[in-house]
């Protein structure tokens, strides 16, 4: 009975929606409201998994779930902008350094620590046969006008770490990548956040398989300003950028299988035509 009334409530809730958005009354992202498969907590942190309400970030999760159901993906990137623009601005280092281990990006511009906590719930790395993933998130929770604490987006780095663990293969290792600089102005309140996130993950005692990696350094000189050419706009990496950062990775990378060559049908003899 209990069943049956929550499939009348669900059905119930669907025809209110589809009313309102015939009417013009209701904007397609918030029937994310009413999905079960989307459903809202009371209230946003940092540590607790969200979706936010956007019905192209769903279909987005989608297609990376049907990718991590249907092709092997050694090397997996999980992230924000950070992560899905090495596909864009890094791709000269993703194709040269990335795509002969067979990785999968899985970054989503704008994510924070909630949202990719969210995703993490929906995704499944076991059929891909992954044996690494990257992990790099929490910029934009201490980019926000109201940016939430360091002590909470290492919490919610760390939730994502034990949520992850299941969800790999048993002998896959985790990478967390440091918080690289964000905005151009040297020691700024930012900066600081960001160092604070920083010092506390390198203390943190990780569980076996998984390692911090810091970053940080990679891309600022003494006086804790950018180096030359290797940010696009303060936040985001240039192509140089990029560059460094798979400079850093690459002592992590799994080796390039070797392809074999097909066997010869004709034995290494073949017929006259």
């Amino acid at each position: 009975m209990k069943g049956r009334c929550q499939w009348i409530l669900t059905l119930g809730k669907g025809c209110v929606a589809a009313c309102l958005l015939l009417g013009g009354m209701m904007h397609p992202s918030a029937l994310l409201a009413l999905d079960p498969y989307y459903p809202q907590p009371p209230e946003r942190k940092p540590e607790l998994p969200l979706p936010p309400s956007d019905a192209d970030w769903k279909r987005r999760v989608g297609e990376q779930e049907q990718q991590l159901a249907n092709q092997t993906a050694r090397v997996c990137f999980l992230g924000d902008s950070l992560t899905e623009f090495w596909l864009h601005t890094g791709s000269s280092a993703w194709y040269s350094k990335m795509v002969p281990r067979k990785p999968l990006n899985l970054g989503i511009a704008g994510d924070r620590t909630e949202n990719i906590l969210f995703r993490i719930q929906r995704l499944d790395f076991r059929r891909a046969r992954t044996e690494l993933l990257f992990l790099m998130m929490g910029t934009n929770n201490l980019g926000m006008d109201k940016p939430d604490p360091p002590e909470k987006v290492v919490q919610a780095i760390q939730k994502a770490v034990t949520m992850l663990k299941p969800k790999l293969p048993p002998q896959a290792a985790i990478v967390v990548l440091g918080i690289p600089p964000s905005g151009e102005t040297p020691r700024s309140p930012l900066r600081q956040s960001i160092q604070a996130v920083n010092t506390q993950l390198a203390a943190a005692p990780w569980p076996a398989g998984v390692k911090y990696v810091p970053v940080y350094d990679v891309f600022v000189d003494a006086d804790d300003r950018w180096k030359l050419g290797l940010t696009l706009d303060g936040t985001h990496f240039s192509a140089a950028g990029y560059e460094e950062l798979a400079k850093v990775l690459k002592e992590y990378l799994p080796s390039v299988e070797k392809v074999e060559a097909p066997a010869d049908p004709f034995g290494g003899k073949r017929k006259r035509q």
